[in-house]
């Protein structure tokens, strides 16, 4: 059935204006929330600064009015409908902005931070969590910081503890210099000609303090964990070691009866720094820790094929050696007692061979190579160097090739390091574009105007700065097009971030996706229309069997 253009208008024109009173209904309900977030955010505050804060609500609330009656339908003939259906948003920001400020200019838009914080928090949004906070914020627990259950939960707690590990191994290198000296002195070897009692006469009687109060300190680390996480932490395996550490500190320094010195304890409890490694995890900073020790982990299998192939090339290596040299001995070859001897000390038994031939591919292959000249022959030149070309140049590249793969592959795929990438990058962006925004803001009315973005876009420099984002501007005007989502005809911060988020770089499948399925949506939505009046149009046959196709493309 074919239908005149200006039915398909009309009828068209009938279903964006349903569609405009929804979005409106929206809109309203949108408003009533911001309002009654205000409301609780102005709610404790009578007066800020002599200026009552409620004219601020008064201004919001005359704005979400203006943004509920902003869905305009200009009919350009009544007799005629119009072919399309034009709307418009009349968004006077910058007036209301500017009341805004007029209402209470010292404390009244500083809420606004707080309110953007509850929303983000009610939309569920997560908030990262930084170095800093992770000091403070307890694992789940929703209880306050000073809470003896928030505390051992929290993040801070344990990098306290793991902080003073990292104390007491200061203690321990000053305690290892001070035994150092008077074993020193008791050889008589040179420069220590004085007795560490007399260099360092405090030294002892402090670290027997610090340990005690170090020890104290884990104590009460011990039993608090106990006390509050109960089963969940004695089934941790790290848990038993830190309680068999504590016992056996105990019985050291409150009984002596173990074989074991305070020193060896305290070197026992650096094991427990070990347990940082999951703890980084969760805490902003330490992104190069997590790819180094995930690198570690997952080269587990490369390491072992790479020290088998080592071991196989090198124990080829030191036995050709040990022969050679061994028949050139026993064959006459003229050498000095101390030259043998030197020749017996690299490579006289199988591990001295493979010790000298590790020592040749990895440490410094120049003496080994010297030695070789100079006592057996200088032909051994050539073997050194084509030794140091193929295993020492080329095996050990690809061996260092191996591991760089498998640490960009870590850097890759890791979960917790691309999340964090990606917030990174959000987070550039959005300081450039900021930066920006404040650039182009001359009017300072908190949007950039199609005024504003025409002179900021005349400069090259500007087209080139958003070509580096990503962004192509030989169309400006199409771009602020694109960014004014609801065609006010200026730009806030927001829709800038955003839009130019979005615009940046070449198209995405979800992009194209997206559109395909909105056309298919509209598509469907028009044919049921036709399809209805179709219906409804008198002479129309009762009982339609099924959709048919129209000269112009369209079902009914």
């Amino acid at each position: 059935m074919e239908h005149e253009p200006e039915t398909l208008a009309s009828l068209l024109a009938d279903w964006l204006a349903e569609r405009f009173k929804e979005e409106r209904s929206v809109a309203e309900s949108r408003h009533e929330a911001v309002i009654a977030d205000m409301r609780k955010v102005f709610a404790p505050i009578e007066t800020n600064g002599g200026v009552d804060v409620s004219a601020s609500l008064d201004v919001s609330a005359s704005l979400g009015a203006e943004i509920a009656e902003s869905t305009i339908i200009e009919p350009e003939s009544e007799d005629v409908p119009p072919p399309y259906v034009r709307t418009r948003l009349k968004m006077k920001r910058s007036f209301a902005i500017g009341n805004l400020r007029r209402a209470g200019t010292h404390g009244t838009l500083g809420t606004f931070s707080s309110m953007a914080s509850a929303s983000a928090s009610r939309a569920g949004q997560p908030t990262p969590l930084s170095l800093k906070d992770s000091l403070s914020v307890a694992k789940g627990a929703g209880l306050p910081i000073w809470h003896p259950s928030a505390m051992v939960r929290s993040y801070g707690f344990e990098l306290f503890f793991a902080f003073l590990i990292l104390l007491q191994s200061i203690t321990m290198a000053i305690e290892v210099q001070y035994t150092g000296l008077q074993w020193g002195f008791e050889l008589q070897y040179a420069g220590y000609d004085v007795p560490a009692s007399q260099v360092w006469q405090h030294v002892p009687s402090f670290i027997q303090g610090i340990d005690v109060f170090f020890g104290i300190l884990f104590t009460i680390e011990v039993v608090l964990k106990t006390a509050v996480l109960g089963r969940s932490y004695v089934k941790d395996a790290w848990s038993w070691f830190d309680i068999v550490l504590v016992c056996l500190w105990c019985l050291d320094s409150g009984l002596s009866l173990l074989p074991l010195d305070s020193p060896t304890l305290r070197l026992l409890r650096l094991i427990r720094l070990i347990r940082l490694v999951k703890l980084v995890r969760a805490v902003q900073g330490f992104d190069s820790l997590i790819i180094m020790t995930t690198a570690l982990r997952d080269s587990v299998n490369a390491l072992f094929w790479v020290a088998m192939i080592m071991l196989v090339v090198e124990m080829m290596f030191a036995l050709l050696l040990n022969q050679v040299l061994m028949s050139l001995v026993q064959a006459g070859l003229q050498l000095s007692a101390e030259d043998e001897k030197t020749l017996f000390e690299y490579f006289g038994t199988f591990p001295r061979s493979m010790l000298t031939m590790f020592q040749f591919t990895l440490g410094t292959w120049v003496p080994v190579a010297r030695i070789l000249q100079e006592v057996v022959s200088p032909y051994f030149n050539i073997f050194s160097l084509l030794h140091k070309v193929t295993v020492g140049f080329a095996c050990i590249g690809v061996i260092n090739g191996v591991f760089m793969q498998e640490t960009l592959k870590v850097a890759q795929s890791d979960d917790v390091i691309m999340m964090r990438d990606v917030a990174r990058r959000e987070k550039i962006h959005a300081s450039k574009m900021k930066d920006f925004f404040r650039y182009a803001d001359h009017s300072k009315d908190y949007v950039i105007t199609r005024e504003e973005w025409q002179r900021v876009m005349e400069s090259t420099h500007a087209q080139h700065w958003f070509e580096a984002q990503g962004l192509n501007m030989e169309d400006a005007n199409a771009v602020f097009r694109l960014l004014d989502k609801d065609g006010s005809q200026s730009i806030t911060m927001d829709e800038l971030i955003k839009g130019v988020n979005q615009l940046k770089g070449p198209a995405r499948s979800l992009d194209l996706l997206m559109m395909t399925e909105r056309n298919a949506q509209l598509l469907s939505q028009v044919t049921g229309l036709i399809q209805n009046h179709a219906r409804k149009a008198p002479g129309s046959p009762t009982g339609t069997k099924g959709p048919s196709q129209t000269a112009s493309g369209f079902q009914v």
